[in-house]
């Protein structure tokens, strides 16, 4: 008797020929957090758009400049200016996104990233918003693990100090 390979009988036939679960690959790409530095190279380093050499183009140029330069503060407020004028242009949210990203504005940086078309890297930015979505979590743990600690460092000292003024009237 022969055994065939290409036929593992866990793989479906189209998995069969490759030796691996191409559904299992994709659940583990959409399982791989996006890092920093692939949401800064997210803003472009030279601006994209077709007026570049106009007015709201070098403004745009000088937002990204800003934002490479980690003036993410500074560059968020130029993308809004920006956005209340232009807001058809996908680099102006994907700035205010990334800046207020880093900025640990996430509910902000999340929304901004619903806000850019569709068709411009959906898989990117639903990693973007998940992304956003795990800080924001981290960082609601830590506030509360300092307030926790807080409270029963507060706590012991007052007991200390009950102790300390009931020995000392005596």
């Amino acid at each position: 008797m022969s055994i065939n390979l290409n036929e593992t009988p866990f793989l479906c036939y189209r998995c069969q020929p490759l030796g691996y679960c191409l559904a299992a690959v994709e659940n583990y790409k959409e399982k791989i957090p996006i890092t920093d530095r692939q949401i800064s190279q997210w803003v472009p380093i030279r601006t994209t758009i077709k007026d570049a050499c106009t007015k709201f183009g070098k403004k745009l140029q000088h937002a990204h400049d800003l934002f490479h330069q980690d003036e993410y503060e500074q560059a968020s407020y130029m993308y809004q200016d920006m956005y209340e004028t232009r807001n058809d242009c996908n680099e102006v949210k994907i700035g205010l996104a990334a800046s207020f990203y880093f900025l640990k504005k996430y509910e902000e940086a999340a929304s901004f990233s619903l806000k850019i078309n569709l068709y411009f890297n959906n898989d990117f930015i639903t990693k973007f918003i998940n992304q956003c979505e795990l800080k924001s979590k981290v960082e609601l743990n830590e506030i509360k693990n300092k307030v926790t600690a807080d409270n029963v460092f507060s706590a012991e000292m007052i007991s200390k100090k009950e102790l300390v003024t009931k020995y000392t009237s005596l």
